[in-house]
């Protein structure tokens, strides 16, 4: 009798022990799948993040990439824009030139008065005899018996111009030593000159020359 209560004892608490394993397995089951679900999560959650740094740094390099073609096509348009204009300008000093060149015995004769010129030139270009590399180019140089007329054609004018184109003319006899014993009438050529321009030219003693009624003409005779 003893002997089956101990059994009926053992076998009931041996049911218990299977129950709680059996909650306890089922409940270990459920925190390993919440385990894998929050990994699964986890991991798609990475993915996600990945792509979006893929796609942003695909985007930057994109953005980069866009950027430095448009400094490049900026630099493009910037170099094409400096050397056409500097087409531009060349252009107009050429166009002054042009404008000058049929005017250069009448505008001789204006500045020499009492002497005409013999011989007129444009576009003269002459090297240094002793210095290597050196050169001077004259863009109109109308000489007479004893006087010679030099002019420079010039897209704009002002009071730097002027000195620098005083300071070349000082070196004249060296590329040009036949005028040396010529009086020289200094001139520079624009389609307009202010008149602050004719001022600073007068104190300079050189003559102005701008576009007139019809032509190129002397604007600033017997102003010193």
């Amino acid at each position: 009798m003893v002997t089956e209560e101990r059994v009926d004892k053992l076998e009931a608490a041996l049911t218990r022990f299977i129950d709680q394993s059996n909650l306890m397995i089922a409940a270990i089951h459920e925190d390993i799948a919440e385990i894998r679900a929050s990994n699964a999560r986890t991991d798609r959650r990475l993915l996600e993040m990945q792509q979006q740094a893929d796609e942003d740094r695909q985007k930057a390099d994109e953005d980069r990439r866009k950027a430095d073609e448009d400094r490049q096509k900026a630099e493009k348009d910037r170099k094409d824009f400096n050397k056409r204009l500097g087409e531009i300008s060349e252009s107009m000093g050429t166009l002054i030139e042009d404008m000058v060149a049929p005017c250069g015995f009448k505008l001789a004769k204006a500045v020499f008065r009492n002497e005409e010129a013999q011989t007129c030139a444009i576009r003269l270009k002459r090297k240094h005899p002793s210095i290597p590399g050196e050169m001077m180019e004259l863009d109109l140089l109308a000489t007479g018996p004893t006087k010679v007329l030099v002019v420079e054609a010039k897209r704009r004018v002002d009071a730097a111009r002027v000195s620098e184109y005083r300071d070349r003319l000082a070196r004249l006899p060296e590329f040009f030593p036949e005028l040396a014993g010529k009086t020289l009438f200094p001139a520079i050529a624009s389609v307009y000159l202010d008149a602050s321009v004719v001022a600073c030219l007068s104190r300079e003693k050189m003559y102005g020359i701008a576009m007139g009624d019809e032509v190129m003409e002397v604007v600033n005779l017997g102003q010193f």
